[in-house]
């Protein structure tokens, strides 16, 4: 049976930073790479909270001046790498929809890319649950993000239920806890190294995810009255 639901991943953002002058030119955006990279790595070494810019920029192999040249805050530094790793993350999950596979293949397929792309993204990601939580001004865009993403699982859990699938679920609460199941697991699992004591790898983890996903969605009044007797 093949069916189509939402890309488990944010979408690529309406609005973005403007682009500065300093990023026109070849070097420019070598310069910005560099900055991106090295914000990367501190914020996977030292957490979002403990990075200060001038470690940033002695990262980057460019000085603190330079720095503003692109980027006013650290904020506006990360605000640019959860959009790039959106942009990533979303190209990766919507080929096995649109190559039209089974809906539970398709699913873990996008559960994988979202997982592939946090991983080598951990440095931005530890950043991002950690600004949430403090910058005012990040959190307000991070939940604009999120918003978006909500609406349009939202969406693809109105079109299960108009197929006679999760009756009486409200979309949009729904839509939210799995994007939170989501987001959290990979921040435990692949930014704070998992639970304690517990085996882990990648199989069992979208395999976890997918099933949570899927029987969330998926399933018929009839079928649980079946299993309830």
């Amino acid at each position: 049976m093949t069916g189509t639901s939402a890309p488990v991943v944010l979408p690529v953002p309406s609005r973005s930073l403007p682009t500065r002058t300093a990023k026109a030119t070849r070097k420019g955006r070598q310069t910005d790479e560099a900055f991106r990279d090295a914000a990367r790595l501190v914020f996977a070494r030292d957490g979002y909270l403990n990075a200060k810019i001038s470690d940033i920029a002695a990262a980057a192999g460019r000085s603190v001046a330079s720095f503003y040249n692109y980027y006013d805050t650290k904020a506006d530094l990360l605000i640019a790498l959860a959009e790039e790793f959106h942009a990533e993350a979303t190209s990766m999950a919507v080929l096995p929809y649109r190559a039209g596979l089974a809906r539970d293949e398709a699913l873990r397929e996008a559960v994988a890319g979202f997982w592939r792309t946090y991983a080598k993204r951990r440095g931005e990601l530890i950043g991002i649950f950690q600004a949430a939580m403090i910058e005012g001004r990040f959190r307000d865009r991070w939940l604009e993000l999120r918003g978006e993403a909500i609406a349009r699982i939202a969406g693809a859990i109105r079109a299960a239920q108009a197929d006679g699938y999760c009756p009486g679920v409200d979309p949009v609460l729904t839509a939210s806890a799995l994007s939170a199941m989501l987001e959290h697991f990979c921040y435990i699992w692949l930014g704070q190294g998992g639970e304690k004591d517990v085996p882990f790898d990648d199989e069992r983890a979208l395999d976890a995810l997918a099933t949570i996903w899927v029987k969330a969605v998926y399933w018929r009044e009839a079928a649980m009255d079946g299993r309830a007797r």
